[in-house]
């Protein structure tokens, strides 16, 4: 008996041990107290944007992968939960620069009178900030984006060519990526193929009939949508990368998560493997077991954040970067690394 006491006692201590130790890594993946950071502004189409660069620590002249943010009014880091990805990337010996989206924490502006093309001045303008600082002369500097900045970068590597570009969950056609989002909403409320395609290619008509005409432009028409709201959509529904992707500069990888129930990954891949350059280091790839967000999709498979659980939220702070896919975040910053110095050993 006293056996069996100090055996279920000793696997007590180690299960609760375990626990801690885990507790302990996923925190510390949202601490940056430790790092260098310098926060710093810039100015775009009149909207001072606050942000902060994080270094790497004893690393000469790093790559910095600026962060395009998706759709919504997200800070810097969103929230902080961007940091995970941060940290990991600072351990592959990338620095990171984010701000905040105008209007949004201590920037002027608001992102909800943007369009595309704002946002793409927007994010030259984070580059020339950043390619501006004496103490990181000689780093390559690229982008790292997500979801809706898949309409924003092609644009941005048409201008001016970065070291290199990373975009996440990217769609190519707005109104394909609206119908996929709205697909995958109605098959998780249970409807039949024949309900869901009906009522997808309905959703479809009615928005073209509101936002594909000035003479429509009637907030009243989608009562379910702020004005402000309302107004954004119409400014970037007719939103298409096409004409953009052939022709980006630099290195570029795009990703997509197989569960992705936001974009749809196996179509957007296929536009960009039509057109994408093999031969100036371009590819797109989906990885497996993955979100829009690139997360594990057995523990995080939701298409908004307003789905996640308290339960799933404790999960994402107790497992830190491990709340991505298999092999995610190894694949961006290697990537990075390696095209960045191949192009200094050129």
């Amino acid at each position: 008996m006293r056996r069996a006491k100090r055996w279920i006692l000793f696997m007590t201590f180690c299960v609760m041990l375990g626990l801690s130790v885990a507790l302990f890594l996923g925190l510390n993946d949202f601490d940056v107290s430790d790092d260098t950071v310098l926060n710093l502004s810039f100015t775009s189409n009149q909207n001072v944007l606050a942000g902060s660069l994080i270094l790497p620590e004893h690393i000469s002249k790093p790559p910095i992968a600026i962060i395009v943010h998706g759709d919504g009014a997200q800070t810097r880091f969103s929230d902080d939960s961007y940091l995970p990805m941060v940290n990991h990337l600072l351990k592959q010996g990338i620095g990171v620069f984010s701000w905040d989206k105008p209007g949004v924490g201590e920037s002027t502006g608001d992102w909800l009178q943007q369009s595309m093309q704002d946002r793409s001045d927007e994010v030259i303008a984070a580059y020339n900030k950043i390619h501006s600082l004496p103490a990181l002369k000689g780093s390559p500097i690229g982008f790292l984006g997500f979801s809706q900045a898949g309409w924003v970068l092609p644009i941005v590597t048409n201008e001016m060519t970065p070291a290199f570009t990373v975009i996440v969950g990217g769609a190519v056609n707005w109104r394909h990526q609206g119908a996929y989002f709205t697909k995958r909403q109605l098959e998780a409320q249970g409807l039949s193929s024949e309900q869901v395609a009906y009522q997808v290619a309905d959703n479809l008509t009615r928005n073209d009939a509101i936002f594909a005409s000035s003479d429509t432009l009637n907030p009243s028409l989608r009562p379910d949508m702020n004005p402000k709201r309302f107004a954004f959509v119409a400014r970037n529904y007719a939103s298409d990368a096409t004409p953009y992707l052939g022709t980006m500069q630099g290195p570029v990888l795009a990703l997509w998560g197989a569960d992705d129930q936001n974009v749809d990954p196996a179509y957007n891949q296929a536009i960009y493997q039509q057109v994408l350059q093999p031969n100036k280091e371009q590819s797109a790839i989906i990885l497996q077991q993955a979100t829009h967000g690139l997360l594990n999709a057995t523990w995080f498979d939701y298409q908004l954040p307003s789905e996640w659980s308290l339960w799933s939220q404790g999960l994402f702070l107790l497992m830190g970067h491990h709340a991505y896919a298999p092999k995610a975040l190894d694949t961006i910053g290697g990537w990075i690394n390696n095209v960045t110095r191949e192009a200094e050993n050129r």
